[in-house]
């Protein structure tokens, strides 16, 4: 039998943060179910590991929150009590870890390595003395009138004072997810659904699988424009992926939580920075200067694949007229994919849904189980791109480490 303060479930960005801080002043353990801490920070920024966003300073937070760059007005108060400033000095003077932010305020470590992340909280935690195992899947929690007592998935079991639960995701093995470890705390737990990930469409462009272009793209709900964003669309040869559409993707993914009944569809606007009448006009002027042959009209214009699947896809003939042009620019301006489902949660960044942020104080502690603390993606909060949702975690996983 093993007796020790504090237990950290979850060695992902909000666990590493708890286990950092809590260990302060506790003895801490933190249990991680994979091989190695930290595996999902690694996947952040295609390796580079998008930590922050300058938008999440106390001073712009009500910047963020009129973009909606989360889903629960809970999320930017959270924040607010450990914000950009704040968790850029953590990395700085505690964590010995440079950062840089880009032009869109996207916050990155200085060795563009997110290997660099993990390291700093691995080193932290080993001068703070806390015991991290790997290869340890929490299979059960119970609470005594002392202490909680957790087993593992050898049998072994320890007692805690505390528990902080930093559960990334909800887990599925088998017949057992991780939401389960929570069976007899009444805790209050919205479905979950995976977010921030590529979409399935009903129709596919299959010789543009791989291409990608920059465009608006609009997320239309049973026909009225829900949302927009600007960025890189990636065609695949199952629907559509790319950050603008990973975005869009959150709203999908808050509307199945809810349990609502909905059509969803991609507006592709390739040339968002002009009316459909200044592209008419630039598609006017372009025939004089290109010719009519509408294989070499897009030339310069579209990339090759893209010309020719519009060419297509709209039938045009071998020979452009002016009376072509307007309907041109209109299908341009608003290509449409009907949305069949989100792709499935080994492509997402992150989990929408989880326990209800109405569950937790001020402390993230729990209102119904002293003692025990919900941080990270465990909660019912997500963000969108952009180094949101790491810096919501860090957040939580601080605000809980200094409370216990």
């Amino acid at each position: 039998m093993n007796t020790y303060d504090v237990l950290v479930v979850g060695g992902g960005a909000a666990g590493l943060m708890a286990a950092s801080v809590a260990s302060e002043k506790h003895r801490v353990v933190l249990f991680e179910r994979q091989s190695r801490v930290g595996k999902k920070i690694s996947a952040s920024g295609n390796g580079k590991c998008n930590l922050s966003n300058s938008s999440l300073a106390a001073e712009r937070l009500a910047e963020a929150e009129a973009r909606d760059v989360y889903n629960r007005r809970e999320a930017y108060g959270i924040v607010s009590r450990f914000d950009y400033t704040a968790l850029m000095k953590y990395c700085g003077e505690v964590l010995g870890l440079e950062t840089y932010a880009d032009a869109q305020g996207r916050v990155y470590p200085r060795t563009e390595n997110s290997g660099s992340v993990i390291d700093a909280f691995r080193l932290r935690c080993q001068k703070n003395n806390v015991k991290t195992v790997t290869d340890a899947p929490v299979v059960k929690i119970e609470k005594s009138s002392k202490d909680f007592r957790v087993w593992l998935g050898d049998g072994q079991y320890y007692h805690f004072d505390r528990v902080i639960f930093c559960v990334g995701s909800n887990i599925q093995t088998r017949n057992f997810t991780s939401f389960d470890l929570l069976n007899g705390f009444d805790i209050a737990i919205t479905p979950t659904q995976t977010s921030l990930v590529p979409v399935k469409t009903k129709k596919v462009w299959l010789p543009l699988n791989g291409t990608r272009v920059k465009c608006g793209v609009s997320l239309l709900k049973n026909g009225k424009k829900r949302a927009e964003e600007r960025g890189e669309v990636l065609f695949r040869d199952y629907g559509l992926s790319g950050i603008a559409v990973f975005n869009l993707s959150a709203y999908i993914a808050r509307s199945i939580v809810m349990g609502e009944k909905a059509d969803f569809s991609l507006s592709m606007d390739l040339f968002p920075e002009l009316s459909e009448e200044e592209l008419v006009s630039k598609l006017t002027a372009r025939l004089d200067v290109m010719g009519a042959d509408s294989k070499t009209f897009f030339v310069g214009l579209l990339c090759n694949k893209l010309a020719e699947a519009i060419i297509r896809k709209k039938k045009l003939p071998p020979a452009l007229a002016k009376s072509d042009i307007s309907g041109l620019a209109a299908y341009m301006k608003n290509i449409e994919f009907q949305v069949s489902e989100l792709c499935d949660a080994e492509t997402g960044q992150v989990m929408c849904g989880g326990i209800d942020m109405s569950e937790i104080d001020e402390n993230m502690q729990s209102k119904k189980v002293p003692g025990l603390y919900f941080a990270g993606e465990c909660l019912d909060a997500d963000g969108l791109c952009g180094g949101f949702n790491l810096h919501f975690a860090f957040a939580c996983g601080y605000i809980a480490g200094s409370a216990v």
